[in-house]
């Protein structure tokens, strides 16, 4: 039939496409995250893998040896991944500056004394981060993933990864906007927290009878929730500003890779 003869022409090119789909569902926020079930995600990385074959124009043929088959399935591989774990790192920023915001407001000293206490600076990041996924989810943060992972097929078709020359230069540009991402996230309570701190100084050299300790840290504590509560929305425009970053990040990313 000619049906089954065209399928079986495009099956090769189904597995590299559903290879270099993996890698990013793999590493990519919400995507794959370990609340989402397997199946589910099983069916998203389907329907895209489809929809990526369909913009290819002609199948491509799977090589001959082993090893060059190997090497292909890891390219594939790799730039999937690449793709995925660009998206991570507005996460790996925005969990960063949660560590800065629970250190400074005194609940990562739990830590110091008992190190398996970790409860409040979890608690702290896990706040962060699902207030992340909730605003990266509604500003369009996945959109701009799949839409960056389908314009890879534009650019660089299966079997066509390269070796990786600008690919450093763009590594490094993300981990400093993953950086600059953490700063914005934890100054607000940063800068409450240096007030405070110069505030509880004058008051301990004006009063040196108290006890920093014992009456410094629940003023740290409630100051820094009342920051943190009033700055959370400030989230949204830093992480649609962070989405649109993400697409061209990708475009460069595939370039380089190209």
């Amino acid at each position: 039939m000619p049906e089954l003869e065209a399928a079986a022409v495009w099956m090769p090119t189904l597995l590299l496409v559903t290879v270099r789909v993996a890698g990013m569902v793999a590493f990519a926020p919400a995507f794959g995250h370990s609340a989402v079930p397997a199946r589910v995600r099983v069916i998203v990385g389907a329907a895209m893998a489809l929809a990526a074959v369909g913009r290819l124009a002609r199948p491509v043929a799977l090589p001959a040896g082993w090893f060059d088959l190997a090497t292909g399935l890891g390219g594939e591989l790799l730039i999937g991944a690449a793709i995925g774990y660009t998206g991570r790192l507005i996460f790996t920023g925005i969990e960063l500056g949660a560590f800065h915001v629970s250190s400074q407001m005194g609940l990562s000293l739990a830590e110091v004394i008992n190190p398996l206490a970790a409860d409040a600076p979890a608690a702290v990041r896990g706040l962060f981060r699902l207030v992340a996924v909730v605003v990266f989810l509604a500003v369009g943060g996945h959109r701009a993933l799949i839409r960056g992972l389908l314009e890879t097929f534009d650019v660089l078709p299966p079997l066509g990864f390269a070796a990786p020359g600008g690919l450093l230069d763009v590594a490094t540009g993300c981990l400093g906007a993953s950086f600059v991402l953490a700063l914005r996230v934890a100054a607000p309570v940063l800068v409450a927290m240096l007030l405070a701190t110069v505030a509880l100084g004058l008051l301990h050299r004006t009063v040196p009878q108290c006890n920093l300790l014992t009456t410094g840290l629940p003023i740290r504590v409630m100051l820094g929730l009342v920051v943190m509560a009033a700055s959370l929305g400030a989230m949204a425009p830093l992480l649609e500003t962070a989405a649109t970053q993400l697409g061209r990040t990708l475009r460069l990313l595939t370039a380089a890779a190209g």
